[in-house]
């Protein structure tokens, strides 16, 4: 028996909310097609553990804290195993590699084990979901997803691990996007975004916004970026992220030291504006940077010209061309 996983990145476009009513940030973002993650697990000889790697990308700490949890929580003792990651999404970049891989993974062993699980219970026992539910939602359904944020406990100062399904952000609004809605990526080879643990400091205690802001930001969602992709106009939901993206990177700017993460990644946004981008930003902590054009011609024309600029620069990045990813994972049970 062998299962296969295969679930797509995604890109974080920013919080609508931070703290109000003691409800905490509220995502929005979209998955993407590329980069993957592909996972296969199948049974081995004895208790161990064997994990191929068929990328350049480390995912130990992913395998072994997935292995770690699932014995925690089911109280068993798991069978020899053979894990062959395919493809990976390069981590810390901002596009949601661990939740990715964590859930891809989990999901191959419960299959494995007879185990059945749904993939909101799988979270809370990865300890997936702590801010954001916009990865967990993303492996479900895809698409462009809006999440309600963390309900937190009367009083409560910190942002802990949710404990149950109800505990976790919760999709509230959900659009399929356009086949023609294209985004250009592009992620600086020599910058990370903060990792779990630096993020943990900045997201463990959320500070409150002035009311003015939080107005805008509600307005920019429930006015705009809501109807606007319901109603494919992309002008209108590129013109919205990028305010958006600004607001919410003024937000942190002190922990990352300005509206982006950095040079690198400021840069491209600026040029992607520059050369016709309908709208442009960081995808989470980044560095990985986005545009959203329509059509491939466009697409092409852009891509060129942002190249052009980069090398000007001296900058070395990946960058591809991309489409929305408007279904969940991909899981399949095979005989060998």
């Amino acid at each position: 028996m062998k299962v296969t996983v295969e679930a797509s990145a995604r890109l974080h476009l920013g919080f609508y909310n931070f703290l109000e009513d003691n409800i905490v940030y509220g995502s929005i973002g979209i998955s993407i097609e590329v980069p993957k993650v592909i996972v296969t697990a199948s049974p081995s000889e004895g208790s161990s553990l064997t994990v191929l790697n068929k990328t350049n990308i480390d995912a130990d700490d992913v395998v072994n804290n997935v292995i770690k949890r699932v014995h925690n929580s089911l109280n068993i003792e798991i069978p020899g195993l053979k894990i062959s990651i395919v493809e990976a999404i390069p981590r810390h970049a901002g596009l949601g590699s661990t939740t990715q891989m964590s859930l891809a993974i989990g999901m191959a062993i419960m299959k494995l084990l007879n185990k059945p699980i749904k993939v909101r219970e799988l979270a809370v026992m990865l300890g997936r979901g702590r801010d954001s539910g916009i990865g967990i939602a993303a492996f479900e359904h895809g698409g462009f997803i809006i999440d309600s944020g963390r309900r937190l406990p009367p009083n409560a100062i910190f942002v802990e691990p949710p404990k149950n399904i109800n505990d976790l952000p919760y999709p509230i609004f959900r659009a399929k996007v356009p086949n023609d809605w294209l985004f250009l990526i592009f992620i600086p080879k020599q910058r990370k975004g903060l990792d779990e643990t630096s993020e943990r400091k900045v997201m463990d205690v959320p500070s409150p916004v002035p009311r003015e802001l939080k107005y805008e930001l509600y307005k920019l969602l429930l006015l705009y970026l809501m109807p606007s992709i319901t109603m494919n106009d992309i002008k209108a939901f590129g013109r919205t992220i990028t305010k958006l993206q600004v607001l919410v990177g003024q937000y942190f700017s002190k922990y990352q030291g300005g509206t982006y993460c950095c040079d690198e990644t400021e840069f491209v946004i600026n040029s992607l504006l520059k050369h016709g981008a309908y709208g442009a930003g960081q995808s989470s902590w980044g560095p990985t940077a986005y545009g959203i054009v329509k059509g491939q011609k466009q697409a092409a024309k852009l891509l060129t010209n942002v190249k052009k600029d980069i090398e000007k620069k001296g900058y070395d990045m990946v960058y591809f061309i991309t489409k929305a990813q408007n279904k969940g994972a991909l899981i399949k049970v095979s005989s060998s």
